[in-house]
């Protein structure tokens, strides 16, 4: 009988052990699958809510964006026509959140939206009022809209207008980047980040030159030579997108860690502002080191 009941505690044991490993290596394995699972939007619901929120937006401007374009609507319009377009792309990205995604429970200068406006709002500003000169400068590029009001040579319209462009652009290359990452599941450091650069070097190159080839027929921006245009401006734009669509990438990506303040989101986007100022500045070193450029600015009389 003593021998039995042993027989049957060991039994017991080995039975329970089994268990165990059988619930451990089902737990793995849906930690595994869970962990490989490919997704667009945020696995954190509020930023989830909040990319959903502003693609649909960047769809809904664009249709009307592009049939003013399509139709010339735009041609006869001054400052007020304009200054109503730019309002009408960037505003919507302030206001529908702010009534769409109430969120009572995170602190205004905590929720997604806000920073991700904030961050798009300093790094455009930036683009605008600095790194827009280098095109005028290197490329021969500049504007001739029918208006008055500007910022630093730049009609101010278009600061607004810009707005919308990034928040799509920006939005769009963080889906994009992380359904990539969730995709293809690298073990080593080192083909994560080939495989990361490799995917923002080429949603740089098309975003910039798509952008480029879009506005060639608008006839108040125009270029000393379109192939310069195309080939060594895509590149000087697409280095915005290099550094910007990564670091964007970044906030409140992880919803277990804690949320960016406001602070840390606009001091980011000054560090990727600065770090995009000083790659422009080396680009413009090399078009005039090898003579990529065709335009010689020393002999234009005209001044922005």
């Amino acid at each position: 009988d003593e021998l039995e009941m042993a027989g049957d505690v060991a039994r017991a044991r080995v039975s329970v052990s089994g268990a165990k490993e059988t619930r451990v290596e089902s737990s793995e394995g849906k930690s595994k699958g869970k962990k490989r699972e490919s997704r667009w939007f945020s696995e954190g619901e509020e930023k989830r809510r909040g990319e959903k929120v502003i693609e649909v937006l960047s769809g809904v401007w664009i249709m009307w964006f592009g049939m003013v374009v399509a139709f010339d609507i735009y041609k006869p319009l001054r400052d007020p026509g304009y200054m109503l377009i730019g309002l009408a792309v960037a505003l919507p990205y302030i206001l529908v959140p702010l009534f769409v995604l109430p969120e009572p429970s995170t602190p205004f200068s905590l929720r997604y939206w806000v920073k991700a406006n904030a961050w798009v709002a300093v790094f455009s500003y930036v683009g605008n009022y600095f790194w827009t000169h280098y095109f005028y400068h290197v490329l021969g590029a500049g504007y001739s809209f029918p208006v008055e009001i500007q910022l630093n040579g730049v009609p101010l319209f278009l600061y607004l207008v810009t707005h919308g462009y990034f928040m799509f652009y920006l939005t769009s290359s963080t889906l994009l980047l992380r359904k990539v990452r969730t995709s293809l599941p690298l073990e080593s450091a080192m083909g994560r980040v080939v495989r990361d650069s490799l995917t923002v070097l080429a949603m740089s190159l098309f975003t910039a030159f798509m952008e480029t080839f879009t506005i060639s027929s608008v006839p108040f921006y125009y270029h000393h030579d379109k192939w310069s245009m195309y080939t060594v401006g895509s590149v000087f734009y697409g280095i915005y997108f290099f550094v910007a669509f990564p670091m964007f990438y970044r906030i409140d990506e992880d919803p277990k860690e804690p949320k960016w303040t406001l602070s840390r989101t606009v001091i980011d986007s000054l560090a990727s502002s600065m770090l995009v100022f000083i790659i422009l500045d080396l680009w413009r070193l090399v078009c005039a080191s090898y003579n990529l450029s065709s335009y010689d600015p020393s002999a234009s009389s005209s001044t922005v």
